[in-house]
């Protein structure tokens, strides 16, 4: 009989502490925190709240490399938006993003090192364009074991963009770039071409 009633004062008691907000509940797992890191995110974008949700997706980092958590504040860092422009480490989180699945953030990465690379572009020289090349290289892609050919893709992907634009100028010095500080036979090439061409 005791262990009923003491079985009964447990439930009586527990009714009262819900009944009286002293409710103990069980703490959530590491999963349903980043769930609802993630939701909350996610409504602070959709009330253009941008600074709460660069908040939430760096507290969801803390807790694992989660995919969407790096989309989506290197969509924000990209644009911008409750936190400072910064191209590389947006292509940072973005390639952190692609390796864990997301083939979206892959393109968005690429798109981060043209925009890194031609801003100011005018006033760049072909050595300052490969300098910031291999910074972008080195923060993006650290567990690439040739920095420089590396470096020397990037930029023969951004020359590529110009020439196909017709903008030969920047084509040109991009490939520099890689011909001179990088060392890039096939960037040399493209600019023997473009020498025949008149171009």
């Amino acid at each position: 009989m005791e262990t009923v009633d003491t079985e009964r004062d447990h439930a009586a008691a527990h009714e009262h502490e819900r009944e009286h907000g002293h409710d103990h509940e069980r703490p959530m797992s590491p999963e349903e925190v980043v769930s609802s890191l993630l939701l909350l995110g996610q409504m602070a974008l959709d009330a253009g709240d941008y600074e709460s949700a660069v908040d939430a997706y760096a507290s969801v980092l803390q807790l694992e490399q989660n995919e969407a958590a790096l989309y989506n504040l290197g969509s924000l860092r990209a644009r911008g938006l409750g936190i400072r422009q910064d191209f590389v480490e947006a292509a940072r989180l973005f390639h952190q993003a692609e390796l864990r699945g997301n083939e979206r953030a892959g393109k968005l990465c690429g798109k981060c090192m043209f925009d890194y690379i031609n801003d100011g572009l005018d006033d760049k020289t072909p050595a300052d364009l490969y300098a910031a090349m291999a910074v972008f290289v080195s923060r993006v892609y650290p567990e690439a074991t040739d920095q420089r050919l590396e470096a020397n893709h990037g930029l023969l992907a951004i020359a590529g963009t110009h020439l196909s634009k017709g903008a030969y100028a920047e084509g040109a010095k991009v490939l520099r770039a890689a011909a001179e500080f990088g060392d890039d036979d096939q960037a040399r090439g493209y600019l023997a071409e473009l020498a025949d061409a008149g171009i």
